[in-house]
């Protein structure tokens, strides 16, 4: 993929300049955020061979990530990029890939109670290029000068990326028949250092009373995946990780709203 420089934003009429980059930065975030998250809730399927009430969550999620996608879309008709291409084409593309392949995945669950971890495979690829574009056009975004993310949101969404990480290759081992995780990239334990690393590093003094609080429900479920995670002689609690993976990803936003 061509790498993001610079753009031109086209406002909508009746935003500032500010705003209209503010918005669209965030949603750029999040749908990675969504994006990764229904890749977990299909592992978490998987591990749970078909679980009818995962099942008919990870369909709603895909609903609304579709919608996600959809916003994000319209938004980016308004950005042209330096060589005169529109990064709109690009996330159309990815997510078309992404949600085709997680649609055949679940129909293979659904009849063969099974899917074929190729199959698999190229989903979790077709996520993981779908989140470097959008990143890059975050990237390109803050460049352009019309946004630029405070410290405390930085190191939330860091953490929420290494938290992503931890459960994603944690509910890969749990998914997988050969109890082997199918990525290749950073192993777990490295993963999970750095997230405690930066539990440590911030400054509750900083934060408010209701970032506080969230601070130390955090820290508290964080004790638990983090066994669950680096300890692969345990019985896998897939349903749990998920759990508090999605309670600590509430109480990071919460942080950051702050």
């Amino acid at each position: 993929m061509l790498l993001l420089r610079s753009l031109i934003l086209t406002l909508f009429v009746g935003f500032s300049a500010q705003a209209s980059s503010n918005s669209l930065e965030q949603n750029v975030f999040d749908l990675s955020v969504g994006v990764k998250t229904l890749l977990l809730r299909y592992y978490h399927l998987q591990a749970d061979e078909g679980n009818q009430q995962l099942l008919n969550e990870l369909n709603r999620h895909l609903l609304l990530v579709n919608e996600q996608q959809l916003s994000v879309s319209n938004e980016l008709q308004n950005i042209q990029l330096n060589n005169g291409s529109n990064p709109q084409q690009n996330i159309d593309s990815h997510w078309q890939k992404f949600r085709t392949l997680m649609q055949q995945n679940i129909h293979e669950i659904e009849v063969n109670d099974f899917p074929e971890l190729q199959v698999v495979a190229m989903m979790r690829d077709a996520s993981n290029a779908m989140i470097s574009e959008l990143e890059k056009i975050g990237d390109a975004l803050r460049q352009s000068g019309e946004f630029s993310v405070s410290a405390i949101e930085g190191w939330t969404r860091s953490q929420k990326r290494l938290l992503l990480g931890i459960t994603e290759r944690y509910l890969e081992r749990a998914a997988s028949s050969m109890g082997a995780p199918l990525s290749n990239n950073q192993d777990i334990d490295q993963l999970c250092q750095q997230f405690a690393r930066g539990l440590d590093s911030i400054d509750s003094k900083t934060l408010g009373t209701k970032g506080q609080a969230a601070l130390r429900r955090i820290r508290s479920q964080w004790l638990f995946v983090e066994k669950s995670a680096t300890d692969t002689e345990a019985k896998l609690v897939p349903f749990l990780v998920m759990r508090y993976t999605h309670n600590m990803l509430d109480q990071l936003s919460s942080i950051a709203a702050s």
